[in-house]
């Protein structure tokens, strides 16, 4: 899921008034979805490689273009889960 997919669906999620509950159960979906793109990233990285290891052909670039993308998902995943701790730290401190 890309993350202009994750910022329509809260902002649609927001127009309909949906509770806390609504809005951290599609959070979490989106997050979730966000894990299996970056763990499909990884598995073709992978598989990828192995090609590389047993084939004849050779296809470097490929390889590299899939381990990149697989380092590049997991990178940014692991940003989105940086803000969002941030986030739920800030407003922890929040006095109400």
């Amino acid at each position: 899921m890309k993350i202009d997919q994750i910022h329509i669906g809260l902002l649609d999620a927001n127009k309909a008034k949906p509770s806390t509950q609504n809005l951290v159960e599609n959070l979490g979906n989106s997050f979730g979805s966000m894990l299996e793109d970056v763990n499909q990233a990884q598995l073709a990285a992978d598989q990828k490689i192995e090609e590389f290891a047993t084939s004849g052909e050779k296809d470097i670039h490929g390889t590299m273009i899939a381990m990149e993308k697989a380092d590049v998902t997991l990178k940014m995943m692991l940003q989105v889960r940086s803000k969002l701790t941030n986030a739920y730290h800030e407003l922890m401190r929040m006095q109400f």
